[in-house]
This record gives C-alpha cells, structure tokens and sequence, in this order.
C-alpha cells in the first residue's frame, strides 16, 4: 500500500501552502522570489506531473518520477525514479530551476539543501489542496493567471446537485484496495474515510460515505465492518491497482448477498489511472460518481 499512500492519501501543504528551498521565499503560498519563469522542472509524483501539463508547462518540465504516465508525452521526460530509489545523478545532471515535491517526501528537502536547488511541497489532503496546489505551483511558475483560471474551473465543477434530504443520498462505501481480488471473497478492504479526498467527491455527487465519521484516510475494514455498515452503493477501485479486471473484481462482491448494494445491483467496479491521482482529473472521478448515484435513483 505504499504506492496508493503516496498516490492518495492525505498531503499537506507546508509553511501555509508552500515551503522553499534555497533563494526562495514564501508568502502564505503565494510567491517565490523568482523573476523568470523556471525552464527545467522536476517533478516528483504523478499528480504534480498532470498539474504541470493542465497549466500549459509541458514543455518546462525535465524530469518525472517513473510513475509519471499522463499524458502520454511525459513518458518521453527524463525519469529520476521515484519512492526511495531516486536517480540523484540524473537529478544533479538536469540541474532543474525547481522541483516540486510531495509533502511525504521531506526527506529529500536535505539534498534540494546541499546542492541549492529550489524546492516547493504541494499536498492533496482534500480536493481543495489539490485545487491550493494548482494555484501555488502556477504561482511558482509565474503562470498565476492560468492557476487562478483552472481553479475557478475545477470549482464550478464541484458546485453539488440539490438533494432535499439525507434520506435521498445514497450510503456509499469507497474500497481503494484489497486483499486477495479474484478469490471468490472479499477480505480486508482499504476504505476511503473522511481525511480522504475521494470523501469531498462522494458528498459533491450528492451521496454519503458510511466511513464520513472516521478520520483515517484509508482505514482497512473487514467484510463483518461492511455488513454491519450496509451501504447501498459500494464503489470498489481495486482494480486500478492490479492486473485484475472489473467483472473479477465484482464477482468477489457476490459473496455477501446479503448486503444492500449486492441484493439490489449497486456494485460497481471501476478502472483507470485517474481514479488513483489526485490532481485535476478528480473531474472524471466525481462524473463516474454523479452518474452512478443517479443511476441508482439519487
């Protein structure tokens, strides 16, 4: 579950939404003492990599973690590796004007230190630090405009659909991950809970997470902990993080008839790299969750 911590799980905007390296500084997240735009960034997580491009920076970015898959042209970047097997020699080689780095990663704000490489940590604790860190990256590109355009954009999008009462919202159970997908079974399940920013998404589709009283942001439940829950939908993306498809995933979900979502078909397994990052493709995520819940009469 390493990969799917750094993937999604909660970041923290550092130093009021941006910490700096060397010849920088801060000002509540808002500026960097740069006057030219930086021409070779580095970026370290695929959420970061989909910021760049969604701001137009394509072109400045000169490396990514091996992780980094969307879009396609960053597969053509420099690779520097990524979790704790980073290539610091093709780090050094680049020579990047900034690199930006997730919140998880302070261990490498010594290197940035040592060799005087510019740095900001960007978090997505919840959609609206990945809408912050949209504006602190575009701020620190010198692109401000254009990171203030988008979040306005990404906002507009979230502005939730009118639902009269609770008991018109669905109860929604997230499953992230689990163990032993195609056994026939469903065993422990990695839930999304309410520090989670999948949370934000379910309320916005107009649905409730039965795990909204839980502050973990992906605590492990048992299949006894999801009976007692009864969610009347349950959203399992598993398989986004495996080989497995979506027809084996669910098939496990059969086993527990008894269970609302299975009884009444609200079972749905879903695949695809956006479910997993947290940058702005959390769109994609919150249409799949809106057309669900619709579908189920929400």
């Amino acid at each position: 579950m390493r990969i799917l911590t750094l993937a999604v799980s909660s970041f923290l905007l550092v130093c009021g939404g941006v910490s700096c390296g060397k010849n920088s500084s801060a000002d509540g997240g808002a500026s960097l003492s740069i006057t030219q735009p930086p021409q070779k960034i580095i970026s370290f997580a695929p959420n970061i990599t989909e910021i760049l491009y969604s701001l137009g920076l394509g072109e400045n970015i000169a490396g990514v973690t091996q992780f980094c898959n969307y879009p396609p042209e960053a597969a053509q970047k420099n690779r520097i590796g990524g979790l704790a097997s980073y290539n610091y020699e093709m780090i050094l080689r680049i020579r990047p004007d900034l690199a930006v780095i997730l919140k998880e990663e302070r261990d490498l704000v010594a290197f940035f230190d040592k060799y005087s490489i510019n740095y900001i940590t960007v978090g997505s604790d919840s959609i609206d630090e990945i809408i912050e860190s949209i504006q602190v990256i575009a701020k620190a590109s010198l692109v401000g405009e254009r990171g203030d355009s988008l979040a306005r954009a990404l906002r507009r999008q979230l502005e939730p659909a009118p639902v009269s009462t609770n008991a018109d919202r669905p109860k929604v159970l997230l499953c992230v991950g689990r163990d032993n997908i195609g056994g026939g079974t469903v065993g422990k399940c990695f839930a999304a809970g309410a520090s989670s920013f999948y949370n934000q998404l379910i309320e916005a589709a107009g649905g409730i997470n039965v795990l909204a009283d839980v502050r973990q942001a992906y605590p492990a439940i048992t299949a006894e902990a999801i009976i007692r829950l009864n969610p009347g939908i349950i959203i399992d993306i598993s398989s986004a993080y495996s080989s497995h498809n979506q027809q084996t995933a669910c098939g496990d979900w059969e086993s527990l008839k008894n269970l609302s979502s299975v009884k009444n078909m609200e079972t749905h397994c879903l695949s695809g790299d956006y479910l997993t990052i947290p940058g702005p493709r959390f769109v994609l995520i919150l249409e799949e969750f809106r057309r669900i819940f619709n579908r189920s009469g929400c």
